[in-house]
Formats: structure tokens, sequence, C-alpha cells
């Protein structure tokens, strides 16, 4: 299996993931995938020297995320998106994502709070539903220390 964790989060590599999240799962890569990032040669090289030295992180547009884990299934990766969009895409062209953390998605002017870094429009929350439809457990959880919450579940009743 090459995809072990996928995290949603607008902040893609941050400290959260650095320093908690990259010690609890066992992966040798980091992949982000986010087309304005991979097509910025300088966010993708902030991206990279976020994880350097402890493994490697590769930032890629999500056609060529496709392609790579196409011809790298043995791979470990620990994949960051900024949105469950990328992630639907992702599944959508064949790849397996077994667990989907939902990490941050952060406030803005038009978004309501549902948990303490989950904020959504009308139009996000049903695309994060609609992560239901696949064969992913789908979770909230900001650090790993924390409980998991069913967030398809509690957003239902929201």
């Amino acid at each position: 299996m090459s995809i072990v964790l996928a995290r949603v989060d607008e902040r893609l590599i941050h400290g959260q993931v650095a320093l908690a999240w990259l010690r609890e799962v066992d992966v040798d890569t980091v992949m982000v995938v986010d087309d304005e990032s991979a097509n910025d040669p300088l966010k993708k090289t902030l991206l990279e020297m976020a994880v350097s030295g402890r493994m490697k992180c590769l930032v890629k547009t999500t056609t060529d995320a496709v392609t790579y884990l196409e011809k790298h299934p043995s791979k470990k990766i620990f994949m960051c998106v900024k949105s469950p969009l990328v992630l639907e895409n992702l599944m959508d062209n064949g790849v397996a994502i077994p667990k989907i953390n939902i990490g941050g998605i952060y406030t803005r002017e038009d978004r309501k709070q549902y948990f303490k870094t989950i904020f959504l429009t009308k139009e996000e929350k049903e695309n994060l539903l609609r992560l239901e439809t696949y064969p992913s457990e789908v979770f909230y959880q900001v650090v790993p220390r924390d409980d998991r919450i069913d967030i398809l579940n509690e957003l239902k009743k929201r």
C-alpha cells in the first residue's frame, strides 16, 4: 500500500505535521499534492525543506501524484492536501486512501465553525461528506494524542 495516511490541512506541512504526525506514522515519504505549490518553485522548496533530513518530500500536482503512486506501490506515504476535493479526485483515479485525517480547514468570513480547527462553507461541508462514498476511514484529529472523532457522522448531525 502506498498511502498510509492522508491529511487535509490548508497549511500543508507545518509543526503539527513535522513534529507530531511524522513521528507517529511509519512512512518513508511525505507527498504534498497541491497544484499551486507544485508549480511554484519557492513554495515547493519551502515544503521540501520542512521535512529535510528526516525523509523524502515530494510536491506533486494531482495528475503527477496519480502517476507517481502507480509507479511506486511499495512506498509508504504520508500525504498532505489542502482540500478533500483533491482526495476525491485521486480516489476517482484509482488511488486507494485507507485513512483520511481532517486536520485543519481554517476560519474565513464565509465559513462556519464545526470543530476547533474545522471551518466550512455549505459547499465544503457537502464535499467533505462525499468522502463517505469511498472505502476510507475519515476522522478529525488535530494531533495523534487527541481522540479521533468520526467527523462525517458528526457533520451529518449539524
